[in-house]
């Protein structure tokens, strides 16, 4: 394959990947759109944070599998491309063996959580059985994702993100399908939403099995070729990953937690609400910007390393014409948003508790293809570093914050917020920049180009919310498709280079003259 039919492959490949990643966050949306007002209504907002909670335990779960399953696509694909398929085989086979060693012992250790739940934390007699089978069927739906997931590396190996979007967005529909089914036809449940998570795994372990025997027919999984060594060497980088994860979790992740312990059930409750929108924005930010991951990681591995400057920097401002949109929607109209979406809630509270939740997204939206660096060029462990000692610190503050003023969950997020944006400006924006050999400051107006945009969109939504009744549905998701259009077409004019507008105009015409 020549260079350019290589580029013409992966702007092909991007295009998909992008395209069937929003359209899995679309219906991820829908989900979370109907289905959290139902169950705040029906079971009260702090039974609906018990929800949010159980999946911030398996997350505390997933530290010790994060060492090994979020390096090992890095190691098999470099070995793959340097040609080495004994190693690369052994690599898939040692990290399939490990998980399935891993996956038994987390049995007896959640079996003990889900028996004790009631004693940890306060939660209503009559909803103590169904909390604790929402948390069992967590840990479950954990449990057999860990065992599979060796097999999700295919897509990323072979740049073909499309289709584990493809086949997200059908075990999304079925996720939906289900739990409406259940909701619909039996008497309600919280732990219906858990089950269609479930399901929605098993169909995806199912077509990541398939895919990788499509897509890459030589690795196979084989017992006799587990090498300890190949889990030794992805758990050394591996390790710092698990560190990261544990920052996020000290600075983010202990929210409901905490909430729970210092403040009380109810407003958990209501931060669970309040994250619900932001959280799947963060997601589909994340989602899309690891579409950019094995480009930049081929480049790598060929040695491209002025190929990889430019992918980086293009890859920020692709993010920069689109983060800032949700963000800005929901920090300038968001008070009506959730007077609609979960009437008799606290609106202005949970609305205050999203934008500060939500806010930095500028910044950090631009940031989540760079985040990808410190993997490709084997960094993680001083980004672990600085990412833990911020967990901590964030902690902390957070704890003397609750215990000397009465900030409440505000200091929380403050916290949170604060530490964030410090990290960001004096870690993770000049050194991803500096470990690709570019100076310092190289990334500094892509995040200039973002901020600049968040306040431009937020300044045309604040203007059309001031204008009109944002009262019912209708009136608001007009408003908010007004501000979406008008402030994507400002990112557009001053986001993009010249090159980038040209290019992405010269595909949508192509495409509109193949389907007149």
């Amino acid at each position: 394959m020549t260079t350019s039919e290589a580029q013409n492959f992966n702007n092909k490949a991007l295009s998909k990947n992008i395209i069937f990643s929003v359209i899995t966050f679309l219906l991820n949306t829908f989900i979370s759109f109907f289905i959290t007002p139902y169950i705040s209504e029906r079971f009260g907002s702090d039974i609906y944070g018990y929800v949010k909670l159980a999946n911030e335990f398996a997350n505390y779960a997933a530290l010790f599998s994060i060492a090994l399953n979020s390096m090992s696509s890095r190691f098999i694909m470099l070995e793959r491309v340097r040609g080495d398929q004994k190693k690369a085989n052994q690599y898939f086979s040692s990290v399939a063996v490990a998980n399935i060693i891993m996956a038994a012992v987390f049995v007896l250790p959640s079996g003990i959580c889900v028996y004790y739940l009631d004693r940890i934390f306060e939660i209503n007699p009559l909803m103590v059985f169904e909390v604790k089978l929402t948390f069992a069927l967590t840990f479950l739906n954990f449990i057999v994702r860990l065992l599979v997931s060796i097999y999700s590396n295919c897509y990323y190996i072979t740049n073909t993100l499309y289709i584990q979007s493809l086949r997200g967005s059908q075990a999304s529909i079925l996720n939906v399908a289900l739990v409406l089914g259940l909701f619909l036809f039996f008497s309600p449940h919280i732990s219906y939403v858990v089950l269609g998570t479930l399901a929605a795994t098993l169909f995806t372990a199912a077509a990541n099995i398939f895919y990788t025997r499509k897509l890459t027919p030589d690795l196979r999984f084989r017992a006799s070729d587990f090498n300890a060594r190949c889990v030794g060497d992805i758990l050394s980088s591996g390790i710092w990953n698990s560190i990261t994860q544990l920052s996020q979790i000290f600075t983010s992740g202990l929210d409901l937690l905490i909430t729970n312990l210092f403040i009380s059930p109810v407003m958990m409750g209501y931060l669970s609400i309040a994250k619900t929108v932001p959280n799947v924005i963060f997601s589909f930010n994340s989602t899309v910007a690891n579409v950019f991951s094995p480009n930049l990681m081929q480049l790598y591995a060929r040695g491209d390393r002025e190929g990889l400057k430019a992918a980086a920097k293009s890859a920020m401002r692709f993010m920069c014409l689109f983060v800032s949109i949700p963000s800005a929607i929901l920090c300038t109209m968001g008070t009506d948003f959730y007077r609609l979406w979960v009437p008799g809630q606290p609106a202005e509270m949970i609305s205050v508790m999203s934008v500060l939740t939500i806010v930095n997204s500028c910044i950090s939206g631009p940031l989540q293809p760079i985040y990808q660096i410190f993997t490709i060029t084997n960094k993680v462990r001083s980004n672990s570093i600085v990412m833990i000692i911020y967990g901590i610190a964030s902690l902390f503050c957070t704890y003397i914050l609750l215990q000397l003023t009465d900030w409440g969950v505000y200091a929380i997020l403050g916290s949170s917020l604060t530490g964030a944006l410090l990290v960001a400006f004096f870690y993770h924006i000049p050194y991803s920049a500096k470990y690709i050999g570019l100076p310092k400051t190289a990334f500094v107006p892509e995040i200039l180009r973002s901020v600049l945009s968040f306040l431009a969109v937020s300044a045309i939504g604040f203007l059309i919310n001031r204008a009109f009744d944002l009262s019912s549905w209708l009136a608001w998701f007009s408003a908010a498709i007004a501000t979406a259009a008008l402030g994507f077409a400002i990112n557009f004019s001053v986001v993009l280079s010249k090159k980038e507008k040209l290019a992405l105009y010269t595909r949508v015409k192509g495409k509109l003259r193949k389907n007149p």
